[in-house]
């Protein structure tokens, strides 16, 4: 069994027909200027201050927005993780010391390939050439490096020679 609620079709106002569209809305007087007059209710919009944000803006009915200012929804909220994560007034405050051993960086994966092939590999992807013409073409040109479809790939996903280089000229 299915319950449809009855659009009102008439002005509540002068009586005068609702259009169709104005009903459907939940509308219950019409757009005439004396209906309007006497029975629009407009909405209170209401800025809540937030910290460091914009304004929080609300529309709603006055007592809805009282009714949640009075719940605290509006009051500042701590956002920290953790529960109780503020130290109480009496509480001692322990130090925890940072550890003086220096860590030692693991050994770099010893690369697959040569300085030339890199080389090779590199000059021909940035002549826009993709992996697999990049060893086809090394096959022809340079036979001798070896360069296969799959060398390419791993050389191309590498960090640059180069840039190695200053990366371990930068770290302490």
């Amino acid at each position: 069994m299915v319950f449809q609620v009855a659009a009102q079709r008439t002005c509540i106002g002068c009586g005068n027909e609702l259009p169709e569209e104005r009903a459907g809305l939940g509308y219950r007087y019409c757009t005439k200027k004396e209906c309007q007059r006497r029975h629009h209710r407009g909405v209170l919009v209401t800025t809540v201050g937030v910290n460091k944000s914009a304004d929080s803006v609300l529309v709603a009915d006055p007592e809805e927005i009282s009714r949640r200012g009075e719940t605290g929804e509006f009051g500042r909220k701590d956002s920290a993780v953790g529960l109780d994560y503020r130290q109480h007034a009496g509480a001692p405050v322990t130090v925890r010391e940072r550890s003086r051993e220096r860590r030692v960086p693991a050994p770099r994966a010893a690369r697959g390939w040569t300085a030339e092939q890199e080389k090779i590999v590199r000059l021909y992807h940035d002549m826009g050439l993709s992996p697999r013409q990049i060893a086809e073409r090394a096959r022809d040109t340079t036979p001798r490096l070896h360069i296969t479809e799959r060398l390419a790939i791993q050389i191309l996903s590498a960090p640059r020679q180069w840039q190695r280089a200053r990366d371990d000229r930068e770290r302490p």
